[in-house]
């Protein structure tokens, strides 16, 4: 069965929040230990609790100094390549959302204008008012799109058609050649025929007792 989705938002109920708190943070640090030994990485884990003076560190003070050691190293736009803080991160996530949003947007305006036109072209029926000059280019974008697709249709067609045309004439092209070729067979054969003597002179061959050939 699956979960419910839960909702990002601030448990106001404090034996709730205390109880989310310490079941969401050993998930957490359960999931950094299995990262940490499938692939073989440094890591480390801060957390300073709601009402805890001092922080709590996974997998020691002195594990978490030396991976914060090393990643001080590296140069800082390497550090800051895939740093994020909280408004980093709710900034991504509006603008992901903004985006979702935006082509939702567009999808519902083009089949507004599809079922337009699809009216139009069933009942005739125009009325200027109900489109605005926004409407009126994103009509003529789906218009050309759609001429686009179907100049492409027809040129695919058009291959398919030549291909075919081409396949069906070389089969009769080599029939052709075949029989050009025991037409030709037939007549030098008739020819030799009309050459020949039709009653050749054998005779019957002896040996004579000395070895020689007499007729």
């Amino acid at each position: 069965m699956a979960r419910k989705k839960v909702k990002l938002a601030y448990i106001i109920n404090h034996s709730n929040r205390k109880a989310t708190y310490k079941k969401r943070k050993y998930g957490l640090l359960k999931k950094i230990s299995e990262l940490s030994i499938l692939c073989g990485i440094d890591a480390c884990a801060i957390i300073y609790g709601e009402n805890n003076p001092r922080a709590e560190v996974w997998p020691s003070t002195i594990g978490a100094r030396s991976v914060l050691s090393k990643f001080m190293r590296l140069p800082e736009l390497e550090r800051r390549k895939k740093m994020v803080d909280l408004e980093g991160f709710l900034t991504q996530s509006i603008a992901k959302v903004q985006d979702s949003l935006k082509k939702q947007m567009e999808e519902n305006q083009r089949k507004q204008m599809s079922y337009f036109i699809s009216h139009f072209i069933h009942t005739g029926e125009y009325n200027p008012g109900n489109v605005n000059l926004n409407d009126l280019n994103d009509l003529t974008t789906i218009i050309d799109n759609n001429l686009k697709e179907i100049e492409g249709k027809l040129s695919s067609m058009e291959v398919v058609a030549e291909e075919e045309t081409g396949n069906r004439v070389e089969p009769m092209h080599n029939h052709v050649g075949v029989q050009e070729r025991e037409t030709n067979m037939n007549y030098a054969m008739k020819s030799d025929d009309e050459h020949l003597p039709l009653d050749l002179p054998f005779d019957d061959v002896n040996i004579d007792t000395n070895g020689l050939w007499s007729i």
